[in-house]
């Protein structure tokens, strides 16, 4: 390399604004005619720049530095300087960092973010003085700080960062970016450093929460104080940005704990807060579930720690590294989480209050959005509490008794059937044929036809959208998927009034024909993803809504006015069928997802308690009061059934069990294998009997007394044979109609078949019987047939001879 000389009449000065005060590697600054003139050798040629007031008007523009260089990391001197040589961490591109520092030098700006290309790491400088405070932390969801407010004097940063841009520009290959590099370097080096414009900057301080230990009856409570720099207004522009600094004030964090007081964190006390809200989040979405919860969190030398036991008890721990720690036992989720949510709230409206540009900051808008949230979900289940209906007389009135148990004949004749008649029709939806009165009302994805019963003749045919149609009564309703609802006459299927609803969403639509006699006859049908409606079927008007929290599915049972309704949540709501208010609501740890059932004036209802677990209760049906609860050694698996006064209901396990409790006192009677209720199986009553349809072709009886098997019976082999949709068996006449892979009807007392199985070659996924013993069968293929029992000749044994 050639030696550079300097003429006779310069003066040589070596640069020694440079870290260490060692001068800059074969760099040179001249002074000639009251100018500054820099030499740097660069491979196989001379180059000299000089200062001019050109580039001092232009110090922090903008650089359309290539490619090549921007993306370098900076030297290792910059590194040691910003990070004081104690973390390994990347640092910024070195043009983004010297123009950072250039416009923190002339007072442009007061802050600056640096965010890493690489890594999800930030840096933060902030003007203070004559100096900068480097901050480095995480920008993940869970912040790591690295690096907190190191004192760096701007003069040296400046220096320190134009020395690296030289000594690159020395092993840059690329003449252009050699050059910019070279400019960088000229502007930070005769930048001027301008007197700081905010003044010398001192923090609001803040206090919030418990100052004072709250007392023994206070389970859990916090406070601090906070000591907030307040950002300039003129940084505070139109747009907003994830600010994680912003977040890292100095404070101080102590907990009391049924009197007794820690200190819990020093410095950054809002990352403490911000793990305790994350704990928080955890043990709210593991609410519902029954198994133990743990979860573990730390930030810095803080730590707590929360376990959920199976019986929704909560306790806290916290601690903190050479300071102790503190436990809270026996809490409720509530009590747990609601002084958290506290904290965390105290300090962002301190936050905001000493900063009113933090408001505008996205970190603290989503953690506030949180706060916000969990409460809410945290306030609405204890919105949810029991509560009991005053007036059961009232309800009381509507009610017209238990039914009156079915009989067996004596003996009952052997039965054959024949085919009546068969329709085909396109699109046929097995769950849209519908019996009423002297016709069967048939959906399908273009039409409604009426058929009659005893011919198959069509009585009317209606074109319309695709829908979903049900039947209230003798009102044929549909419902678009866009939320328009028809309701027509099932006598010509003509439309004679019409309403819009919010269109079903995460489920198909369900409902129930609700009402009459004294009370209006509605329809109640889901709409939207958590929201019941019921529709006056006489004007189409909505009468009431009522909304879930969860948007599970809905269940339904209705009983004289009252409507009784699961949504998958920790409660079973009973409206009133005119209303739609809340007569009384019966809440409890579990989720209530199956159907409930009521026998006489008691309502059974099964309740799941996570994978291992499960409760059985029955609450009076007017009243709302709990009559007894039962623990269940599983999840049950069906809705619960009742045979005579005992209350049956299937339970999952190694092996699946079918449970028996006394309807009046709740005492377990016995266990015995699950005949397949809880497979999708149906069953159905009849005296003191429990008949089981499993989808494995089996017919079993089990009698409700001591759980023995009576009786069962193979109607379909269950690997060969396809399985109907629908599985309930029908009890006409003293006969037993039980679809499987055709239809078959055997006597229920004994479980002997009355007639081989029908005529039919349809899968029976839809099977109906009138009160004549006609047998109609749909296919989802598209078929639908009736079938009428051949006429008999019975002999009469006696007589005259």
């Amino acid at each position: 390399m050639d030696s550079i000389r300097p003429s006779s009449n310069t003066r040589t000065v070596t640069a020694t604004h440079c870290l260490d005060s060692s001068p800059i590697s074969a760099t040179r600054c001249q002074y000639k005619g009251g100018r500054a003139f820099f030499w740097i050798p660069i491979e196989r040629s001379k180059y000299h720049f000089r200062s001019s007031s050109r580039w001092k008007k232009n110090m922090v523009a903008h650089l359309d530095e290539s490619l090549s260089y921007a993306r370098k990391r900076a030297h290792s001197g910059v590194q040691h300087l910003l990070l004081g040589g104690e973390v390994d961490v990347e640092t910024p591109a070195l043009a983004e960092l010297t123009a950072a520092a250039a416009a923190l030098a002339i007072g442009a700006k007061p802050k600056v973010l640096l965010p890493l290309a690489s890594a999800a790491v930030e840096y933060a400088l902030v003007r203070r003085g004559n100096s900068v405070l480097v901050s480095c932390y995480g920008t993940t969801s869970a912040p790591v700080v690295y690096q907190l407010d190191h004192a760096v004097p701007l003069r040296r940063l400046l220096d320190t960062c134009a020395q690296s841009m030289l000594e690159m520009a020395g092993q840059e290959l690329d003449p252009t970016a050699r050059q910019i590099a070279i400019r960088v370097a000229e502007r930070a080096l005769a930048t001027k450093i301008t007197a700081d414009p905010e003044g010398p900057a001192s923090p609001i301080n803040q206090r919030g929460g418990e100052l004072d230990a709250p007392g023994e009856h206070v389970p859990l409570a916090f406070g601090y104080e906070a000591a907030v720099y307040p950002s300039s207004a003129a940084s505070q522009g139109r747009s907003a940005r994830a600010d994680v600094h912003a977040l890292l004030f100095e404070g101080h964090l102590w907990a009391f704990v049924r009197g007794r007081r820690l200190s819990l964190a020093r410095g950054p006390i809002m990352l403490a807060a911000h793990r305790m809200v994350v704990a928080v989040r955890t043990l709210v979405d593991a609410w519902d579930s029954a198994r133990p919860t743990h979860v573990r969190l730390r930030a810095g030398g803080f730590q707590i720690a929360l376990r959920k036991s199976s019986h929704q008890l909560v306790s806290v721990e916290l601690s903190a590294d050479g300071r102790g720690d503190l436990t809270a036992t026996s809490l409720t989720i509530a009590e747990a989480a609601l002084p958290i949510l506290k904290l965390a709230s105290d300090l962002l409206r301190s936050l905001v209050a000493s900063d009113r540009g933090q408001s505008r900051n996205l970190r603290v808008r989503a953690l506030r959005q949180e706060v916000r949230a969990l409460r809410r979900e945290i306030r609405s289940r204890r919105t949810a509490d029991s509560f009991v209906n005053l007036d059961p007389d009232r309800l009381r009135m509507h009610h017209d008794g238990a039914p009156e148990p079915s009989k067996a004949p004596s003996t009952l004749p052997s039965l054959q059937f024949d085919e009546r008649w068969r329709i085909c029709l396109e699109g046929l939806d097995a769950n849209s044929v519908f019996m009423c009165g002297d016709r069967l009302v048939i959906a399908t994805q273009t039409h409604v036809v009426a058929v009659s019963r005893d011919d198959g003749k069509v009585l009317w045919a209606r074109p319309g959208p695709a829908s979903t149609t049900m039947m209230f009564g003798s009102v044929l309703v549909r419902l678009s998927t866009d939320g328009e609802v028809d309701l027509c006459d099932v006598e010509d299927g003509e439309p004679y009034c019409s309403t819009h609803i919010s269109p079903r969403i995460g489920g198909p639509p369900i409902g129930l024909m609700a009402g009459g006699d004294k009370i209006p006859p509605v329809a109640v049908v889901t709409e939207s993803s958590h929201r019941l409606v019921a529709i006056d079927v006489r004007t189409g008007e909505p009468r009431w809504r009522f909304a879930s929290r969860s948007g599970g599915e809905f269940r339904m049972t209705k009983v004289g006015r009252l409507l009784l309704v699961t949504c998958g949540e920790d409660a079973i709501h009973a409206l009133d069928i005119a209303t739609g208010e809340d007569v009384w609501r019966f809440a409890e740890r579990g989720c209530f997802r199956f159907k409930p059932l009521i026998s006489s004036e008691t309502v059974i209802a099964a309740a799941v308690r996570g994978r291992r677990e499960g409760a059985l209760f029955a609450i009076d049906l007017y009243s709302g009061q709990l009559r007894w609860k039962r623990e269940l050694p599983g999840p049950p698996t069906s809705d619960p059934c009742v045979a005579a006064d005992v209350a049956l209901v299937s339970i999952a396990g190694e092996q699946a069990m079918l449970g028996a409790h006394c309807l009046q006192t709740g005492e377990s009677l016995w266990e015995s294998k699950d005949p397949g209720l809880g497979i999708g199986g149906a069953g159905l009553t009849f005296d003191e009997t429990w008949i089981v349809n499993a989808p494995f072709g089996q017919l079993s009886a089990l009698d409700v007394r001591s759980g023995s098997l009576r009786w069962n019976t193979n109607l379909a082999d269950a690997l060969a044979d396809e399985i109907p949709r629908r599985l309930e068996p029908v009890l006409r006449g003293g006969a037993l109609f039980v679809p499987a892979s055709s239809v078959h009807v055997v006597r229920p007392a004994d479980g002997q078949k009355l007639s081989a199985s029908l005529p039919c070659d349809l899968v029976p996924d839809l099977m109906r019987v009138d009160e004549r013993g006609w047998v109609y069968v749909a296919e989802e293929s598209g078929y639908l047939a009736g079938y009428a029992p051949k006429p008999m000749l019975t002999l009469i044994r006696g007589g005259s001879r």
